[in-house]
């Protein structure tokens, strides 16, 4: 059997502290007021910067069922933060697909992931959903692609 963790993360600073704190010795946040006062997806915003990527990838699924676009941001800055996690942004992707349809933040937020994401399945899987999301638009990338493109003559 697995062996019993014998600390928790700050939910401020992350910081590795004893079970049993109320108070994070780091960071000085009352664990309980911040559970308390915080609303939660604000806490699940702030949970996309986690050390653990399960605790990451919880807030990521949690964020797209509730679909909010004002959380687009933020779930693209995580998918672009933790880039060497291709399932992380692969579920990034599954969660802005949850937003609502033809919101220009989902559009801006798939640009820069098709765009800037080091990963050829999270670019190509943005790509995707661009245009299946926006059909007729062309993003950024394809603008450019046709720009360098060659020019054959007739």
């Amino acid at each position: 059997m697995g062996e019993r963790s014998t600390f928790q993360y700050c939910t401020w600073c992350f910081a590795e502290i004893p079970l049993d704190a109320k108070v994070c010795p780091d960071c000085g946040t009352n664990l309980d007021d911040y559970a308390r006062h915080t609303p939660y997806p604000d806490r699940l915003i702030h949970a996309l910067h986690h050390p653990l990527s399960e605790t990451r990838m919880g807030a990521i699924i949690a964020l797209g069922k509730q679909a909010d676009p004002h959380t687009i941001g933020a779930l693209t800055d995580c998918a672009l933060e933790h880039d060497g996690d291709v399932i992380e942004g692969l579920e990034i992707l599954h969660s802005l697909s949850e937003m609502p349809a033809g919101h220009p933040l989902l559009k801006a937020g798939l640009e820069r992931l098709a765009e800037q994401h080091p990963a050829h399945a999270v670019r190509s899987r943005a790509q995707n959903r661009l245009q299946t999301l926006f059909p007729g638009e062309q993003s950024p990338a394809q603008q450019g692609q046709e720009a360098s493109a060659p020019k054959t003559s007739a």
